[in-house]
């Protein structure tokens, strides 16, 4: 290595290769699109399309039990506008491509807040909480799947209540990746669950709403 860019490129390849496990099988070519990994032409045609439209209806979002910057940050990542680490690559900004709450996976708004191990236990955890109001995300779901299938409720008023947890609970996944990266800082799944329990409560002593134990 002769200068300080190949350096750098050495050191995201190394981060990329840690949760590698070579072994004897055969390689095997899965496709992205699905979530069994089997290429199918309805997959490859909607693949064209994503990102250039939206069916996400936004008005759930914007009336539900939460403040204006969950509301926000929300809007932000239903749009998959967040500046994650794939982003940020887009725009050749450095940065450690690696999720900061799994260190196994390359980090996009899909994983961290939804597929990411340790998203996973808080979301078991906003589960039980939550008497199975919300569920654990559906493995290979996109981000707008997610949404709009957590907030089939019958009446509007629970709708609502159904987006202030996903909205608290996506915000504390953010902010516990962002302390990890400027902070250095690492919380576990319990203690996310707190501080989400916290701002959700706040919240319902100066509003009324959200409706929290």
């Amino acid at each position: 290595m002769n200068s300080v860019e190949e350096m750098a490129d050495f050191i995201v390849l190394w981060d990329l290769v840690q949760g590698v496990h070579l072994t004897m099988e055969e390689d095997q070519i899965t496709w992205k699109w699905t979530a069994d990994g089997i290429y199918t032409a309805k997959s490859a045609y909607q693949a064209q399309f994503k990102g250039t439209y939206c069916t996400f209806k936004p008005g759930v979002l914007w009336r539900a039990h939460a403040v204006g910057k969950h509301k926000f940050f929300s809007w932000l990542l239903v749009q998959e506008k967040l500046l994650t680490a794939d982003k940020l690559q887009a725009r050749n900004w450095p940065c450690n491509p690696v999720c900061r709450l799994c260190s196994l996976h390359f980090e996009t708004a899909e994983h961290l807040c939804l597929h990411c191990p340790f998203a996973i236990q808080v979301w078991e955890l906003v589960r039980t909480w939550s008497g199975d109001t919300i569920r654990v995300p559906t493995q290979g779901a996109t981000i707008e799947e997610w949404w709009c299938d957590a907030l089939m409720q019958p009446t509007k008023n629970e709708r609502r209540q159904a987006a202030a947890y996903l909205m608290y609970t996506a915000w504390n996944l953010w902010k516990e990746r962002n302390r990890r990266v400027f902070e250095g800082k690492a919380a576990e799944p319990k203690i996310v669950l707190q501080l989400i329990k916290e701002e959700m409560q706040l919240r319902f002593r100066a509003c009324g709403a959200p409706v929290v134990s």
